[in-house]
């Protein structure tokens, strides 16, 4: 076989799973198929190519720097092969095959699940696989192709995707029913300063809201002059840490709607504090989706009266 040969579909499905699955037990079993034959198409891929594309030690598989040069391509590769078949499918009514799309934190637990619904009604027989990260991480897939559609609470920087704004949701200040705060109806944001915060993490989209609106009413100095108690990767993690008595936070108001039923936390409003944003659904550009991908913006784009 001349090394100007196209390269095997199975031999790139194995070399990404071998890299997300970080061992050749691991692929194996995610593949269905026996660890000698992950070792078969590794070997005869390496040997295709001229090159070591990944390294074994006692914690596992690494790659070298042919295999992080081979990564991308081979994820564009295997989307592209998967688009292919479901575009034949699609022209005879049975879509199918796996969807894998990105959420952060926030819609990820509170919108998407109502989204799958929808979209499972509509195309049984798409399988939908979740994968979760702050705002910034799903991007990054995106980017490198290990989704094919993600939905944010941040809009992406630069041109290189494609965002359409999807659902709406508020920022709401939550404290402890214990709190010294828990008794007022309207706090002014310069009272904020007196307490700690419990925030969402660097590259969160509650984060990168709340911090856009508190420099619009307490200057924009105002990262310097918070007091930060901790920060946490989820809502649920600051809804705890706020009934732990860590401090105050903002937060999504879809996330809070039990716990402020049930009174286990107290929402206040802030004098001149009002956010609003919007949830985006993220694709790579037009030419690189799916009909899968394709027919899950659409779904998720129309309104539910449609």
């Amino acid at each position: 076989m001349s090394v100007n040969d196209p390269l095997s579909i199975r031999q790139l499905e194995v070399f990404v799973a071998l890299v997300e699955q970080g061992s050749f037990t691991k692929a194996a079993r995610h593949l269905e198929l026996s660890q000698s034959t992950v070792s078969g198409h590794m070997a005869d891929l390496e040997r295709r190519l001229g090159i070591r594309l990944v390294e074994r030690d006692r914690n596992g598989v690494h790659t070298t720097a042919g295999g992080r040069a081979l990564l991308l391509p081979a994820r564009q590769a295997l989307l592209a092969e998967r688009g292919a078949r479901m575009a034949v499918q699609e022209l005879s009514g049975l879509l199918r095959g796996t969807l894998v799309v990105g959420g952060s934190t926030i819609p990820a637990s509170y919108l998407l699940p109502g989204l799958f619904g929808r979209f499972h009604r509509e195309h049984a027989g798409v399988n939908l696989r979740l994968v979760t990260g702050d705002s910034r991480e799903i991007l990054n897939r995106l980017r490198h192709a290990e989704i094919e559609v993600g939905v944010v609470g941040a809009p992406p920087d630069g041109g290189d995707l494609k965002s359409t704004r999807i659902g709406e949701d508020s920022l709401t200040l939550v404290v402890a029913p214990d709190h010294a705060l828990a008794g007022r109806s309207n706090v002014p944001a310069s009272e904020l300063l007196q307490y700690a915060f419990v925030m969402r993490e660097e590259g969160s989209g509650t984060r990168a809201a709340t911090m856009q609106a508190l420099k619009k009413v307490l200057g924009a100095d105002t990262p310097q002059k918070l007091s930060i108690a901790c920060e946490v990767g989820s809502a649920e993690a600051q809804k705890a840490g706020v009934r732990a008595g860590l401090g105050v936070a903002f937060v999504s108001t879809l996330a809070i709607r039990d716990e402020i039923a049930h009174g286990s936390l107290v929402a206040l409003r802030v004098k001149g504090f009002e956010v609003r944003r919007h949830f985006h659904l993220v694709t790579r550009p037009e030419d690189l989706l799916s009909p899968a991908a394709k027919a899950f913006r659409q779904t998720v784009t129309k309104s539910p009266a449609e």
